[in-house]
């Protein structure tokens, strides 16, 4: 039996088992072929599968009439990209709001809409640079945040300990701009230089991290860093690597979607500082998190690893490591059933660095 004498139900079996680039090429055989591709049920599973779209919406997230039109629309606009890396990136970008939206919904007002190609080349053509793909992709999802005044609402996060309070948030296209040629004149880095800034603390403590736009690894600056531009990978260079002709696995991409899973495992969190909420970078989890009790005493120890910061002890310079330590006083009580009951009657926190 030929294809074309297949009823409509043994046609839509065979279709719904297609992806839809191989559908779209069905459509083009017949008019009665490119009529079964139009079942809006198939555009729906992919934009399902592929976007996790639940409801037909454009790039925009505006409504579109159908879960086809929506599929051509996100492909027309992201066209010029690899699939698989649009997809990826969505896929980042849709679970770090859904733990804003369920941990920290004052963040997601932050989120700024995502940039267009034209100020992405604008950007490129001011900075001098070209970014790596999967950076483009990234901002045309989300072009970084803004920056309300008095508040610790960095995505990245940061951490305090004695009067050192770090805070980085992801800087949008045009912050980047005014933070790289700042840094760039303080630091003494050649005018054209391949290094711009993309997240950087927005407290009084200093804290930036560079994407070097040639190799696509992502730096944090030292406390070295204004002295002699000292500064360390974020990814390992093994990790970064060239995929069919693009760096997919570029390090700003690898490093977000660590920072992501994270996020999402409950390893970082949420916590108060000097009574304002932020994303805090001491763990919660093993093996960078501990917890014991002894006779009634709980204490918590948590580490992390700290760069930007310079202590001086007689005369050595320390790179350190952060430790924060909290210990709870217990109360317990017995239930009739025998059933142990722990409530938290004080708390204290203790900072020291090593």
């Amino acid at each position: 039996m030929s294809f074309d004498k297949l009823g409509e139900l043994e046609t839509h079996s065979i279709l719904s088992r297609l992806d839809a680039t191989t559908t779209a090429k069905v459509a083009c055989v017949s008019g009665r072929f490119r009529v079964s591709t139009s079942d809006d049920s198939l555009w729906a599973r992919y934009c399902s599968e592929e976007l996790d779209l639940t409801t037909p919406l454009d790039p925009s997230f505006n409504p579109s009439p159908s879960f086809k039109e929506a599929y051509q629309a996100w492909r027309t606009s992201f066209g010029m990209y690899p699939w698989s890396l649009v997809t990826r990136v969505k896929r980042f970008w849709d679970n770090l709001k859904h733990w804003l939206q369920i941990n920290f919904p004052e963040v997601l007002q932050t989120l700024r809409d995502g940039a267009s190609e034209e100020v992405l080349n604008q950007f490129e053509i001011n900075m001098g640079v070209k970014l790596p793909v999967p950076s483009r992709v990234l901002y045309r999802f989300c072009d970084g945040q803004e920056q309300p005044r008095n508040k610790l609402w960095g995505i990245i996060g940061g951490y305090s300990f004695y009067d050192h309070l770090v805070n980085v948030s992801l800087l949008p296209l045009s912050q980047i701009i005014m933070e790289t040629r700042a840094i760039t004149n303080d630091c003494g880095f050649p005018s054209r230089s391949k290094f711009i800034v993309v997240a950087a603390s927005t407290t009084y403590s200093e804290k930036f991290f560079f994407l070097n736009c040639v190799n696509g690894q992502v730096y944090v600056g030292t406390k070295n860093l204004r002295e002699d531009g000292e500064m360390i990978p974020c990814v390992p260079d093994a990790a970064v690597s060239s995929i069919h002709g693009y760096r997919q696995q570029e390090a700003m991409l690898l490093w977000l979607e660590e920072h992501g899973r994270r996020l999402r495992s409950g390893t970082i969190g949420t916590r108060r500082v000097f009574k304002r909420k932020s994303i805090n970078l001491f763990p919660l989890k093993a093996p960078h998190c501990s917890t014991a009790v002894t006779s009634g005493v709980q204490v918590t120890s948590k580490i992390t690893h700290v760069c930007d910061v310079l202590f001086h002890l007689i005369c050595w310079s320390l790179v350190t490591q952060s430790y924060f330590i909290e210990v709870m006083v217990l109360f317990f009580h017995f239930q009739e059933l025998g059933v142990l009951t722990k409530f938290k009657i004080n708390c204290l926190a203790f900072h020291l660095c090593l």
